[in-house]
């Protein structure tokens, strides 16, 4: 019975190698006695969970890949040459398999130099629901990977939500949609919590409500191929309580979502690569000798590119008043028009 299912090993062991590992068998594609893991010998939690499911759990990747027909790397970027140089240094290893890597910002050529030269290699880009089997994964494939394959690496990726074939150029800006996507959402839905219990509802009913209603309009999006504009539309009455939250909507949250998108956007880039200091020309350009005086002043050094996640809100501390909602909002609204210098903003 077992020996028609795919023999997989993960080598490293976390929440989304657990999460996988489960959906693939709920979807009957493995058992727990069909999978092997490693992890460090200190991480014991997740050498736990893959026992737990019945799989084989090691402190050695090596034997990871002789045990299995497909490996998914699933450990931290900084840690994959390591991790693969195991393997790449071990003799007599039969290499010949399929390589699934789930790290993020290691790039296909990366991992095809890390691995021996006959593995066949394709980067991942899953997000945390698939913890619920609700992710939404991408996929690019190597330069030895075959439609075989491709047609395998879907059909994992769908035991665990939704798939798509894609293009590495394109994973960067799918890492800040769908990969860091789901933090802005959660944060969406505990303010709307947060907003039913000022107005005395019961805090679980509010969390409830609002997670269900975030998950019913997105299904809506997603099934009827309706332009999200046009769903607005429809729930929104002329001079109406919907029209009066859109309004503070609109003027407050439509930007920052997109603004938060191009930050994501230009903080990912391959391991061990300076990714800010020769970015592509549509990426925002700060003018640094605006702030000079400033405490965050040296955060926007080395050319001035945005680097951190958190300098928004730095931003908004030092720079409080008409500059900063200006510079936010029109870095937003001119973001395609390509290199934007803050000079052009200035307060009143």
């Amino acid at each position: 019975m077992t020996s028609n299912l795919l023999k997989i090993g993960f080598i490293g062991g976390g929440k989304m190698a657990q999460a996988m590992a489960k959906g693939f068998i709920s979807a009957g594609l493995a058992k727990g006695e069909t999978m092997i893991s490693s992890c460090h010998p200190s991480d014991v939690a997740s050498a736990k969970a893959f026992k737990d499911l019945g799989a084989e759990s090691l402190f050695e990747n090596v034997p990871v890949v002789e045990k299995s027909d497909v490996i998914i790397v699933s450990v931290k970027p900084s840690v994959v040459p390591i991790a693969l140089g195991d393997i790449k240094n071990a003799p007599d290893i039969k290499a010949d398999k399929l390589f699934l890597s789930i790290a993020m910002g290691v790039t296909i050529k990366q991992l095809e130099q890390y691995l021996p030269k006959e593995c066949r290699v394709v980067r991942v880009m899953p997000n945390i629901p698939a913890l619920v089997r609700s992710g939404a994964s991408v996929f690019v494939t190597g330069s030895k990977a075959t439609d075989r394959d491709a047609q395998l690496t879907k059909k994992l990726l769908k035991s665990v939500g939704t798939c798509e074939q894609v293009t590495e150029n394109l994973l960067d800006a799918i890492t800040a949609l769908s990969g860091s996507g789901p933090a802005y959402i959660y944060i969406l839905i505990e303010s709307l919590a947060d907003g039913g219990v000022k107005m005395g509802l019961p805090r679980d009913l509010a969390y409830r409500l609002a997670s269900q209603t975030v998950l019913g309009a997105a299904q809506m999006v997603r099934d009827t191929n309706v332009h999200p504009g046009v769903l607005k539309d429809d729930v929104t009455s002329a001079a109406g309580s919907t029209a009066a939250g859109l309004h503070v909507l609109e003027q407050k949250v439509r930007a920052w979502m997109e603004w938060q998108i191009v930050v994501v956007f230009m903080k990912c880039g391959p391991v061990g690569t300076a990714a800010h200091t020769d970015p592509p020309p549509q990426r925002v350009l700060i003018n640094t000798s605006l702030f000079k005086g400033f405490s965050f002043w040296k955060l926007l050094c080395g050319g001035g590119w945005l680097q951190s996640a958190n300098l928004q809100r730095l931003i908004w501390k030092e720079l409080k008043g008409k500059l900063a909602q200006q510079f936010h909002f029109s870095c937003c609204a001119r973001f395609k028009e390509g290199i934007v210098n803050t000079t052009t903003y200035k307060s009143n």
